[in-house]
């Protein structure tokens, strides 16, 4: 299995050289690590009476489940790969004041789809991404409610790894990205918060330019893992969303054979702006076709 073997990511290689970390510890570093937050949202989850929600200064919700978890992953990431510090959704601008400087960082959402928690559709995720010199190179994406972390490094692969029962191996199974098929239709990923025209929009678009089009709704990043997964084909991203947000699926689509641009088929970057908005973007599962192209019709 690819990670069991040294990665072909030369970014990553030259970074884990310096830090002196083998590979295959800092995949089952980061996957237990994973469990571990996993574990940890879960006993938020199911005791909903007792949640504290707050609203931030954007007015978005936050919950203990976040700060928890937040915590969690700051206080253990840099063990994991020594050097390379820790850009969260929950951080604060103090902690984020010189991070223009960082070369590489671990770009983080705690709990990335806070109102599908509060709401309990178990439609949330946390999301792990390793950026270098700006561009995702490795992207974990847990589900807590399905107890599985979707797990890829760009030029080696991807997988699917179960938490682990006790006495027993961790199960994982490797995942690609499917090449759309002319005789079947395009499944095209969205929230279903997204605004209906909207969405509507982007399938007329795909289905005048290439091939029949069937919505897909799936809440926060799981919708990058059924990309990875070979359950769905496309997903367009045009309204307000952040760096950390997108950084693992990112990785994690790229790992696995798709492809992930801005609306002008350029790569996305991470933590080289001012502002922490992440770029509107297409993320698809067959490279080969020019989403980009289609949309901008």
């Amino acid at each position: 299995m690819w990670w069991t073997l040294p990665t072909s990511n030369s970014s990553l290689l030259e970074r884990l050289q310096a830090s002196e970390i083998n590979f295959a510890s800092l995949l089952s570093g980061l996957l237990a690590l994973a469990d571990e937050s996993a574990a940890l949202a879960r006993q938020y989850y199911r005791n909903p009476n007792a949640l504290e929600v707050k609203k931030k200064s954007d007015s978005t919700p936050v919950t203990e489940a976040d700060e928890a978890i937040h915590r969690l992953l700051l206080k253990c990431l840099p063990d994991l790969l020594p050097g390379v510090p820790v850009l969260s959704e929950e951080c604060d601008a103090q902690q984020l004041a010189h991070r223009l400087t960082w070369t590489d960082c671990w770009v983080v959402d705690p709990l990335d789809g806070t109102r599908e928690f509060i709401e309990r559709t178990d439609q949330f995720t946390i999301n792990i991404a390793l950026c270098l010199d700006g561009i995702a190179e490795l992207g974990l994406i847990s589900v807590p409610c399905e107890g599985r972390h979707w797990l890829g490094v760009v030029g080696d692969g991807a997988a699917c790894f179960n938490e682990p029962v006790i006495g027993h191996e961790r199960e994982s199974t490797v995942i690609a990205a499917r090449r759309h098929s002319s005789d079947q239709a395009l499944k095209l990923l969205a929230s279903h918060r997204h605004h209906p025209d909207k969405v509507h929009r982007f399938m007329q678009a795909i289905c005048d330019g290439l091939a029949p089009v069937e919505r897909l709704n799936s809440g926060s990043a799981v919708k990058f893992c059924l990309l990875a997964d070979g359950r769905a084909d496309i997903y367009p991203r045009n309204s307000a969303c952040s760096e950390w947000d997108v950084a693992a699926g990112d990785a994690l689509v790229r790992a696995a054979g798709g492809r992930v641009t801005d609306l002008s088929g350029e790569p996305l970057v991470y933590n080289r702006r001012d502002s922490l908005r992440a770029d509107n973007f297409i993320a698809a599962a067959d490279p080969s076709i020019n989403f980009a192209a289609l949309l901008s019709c």
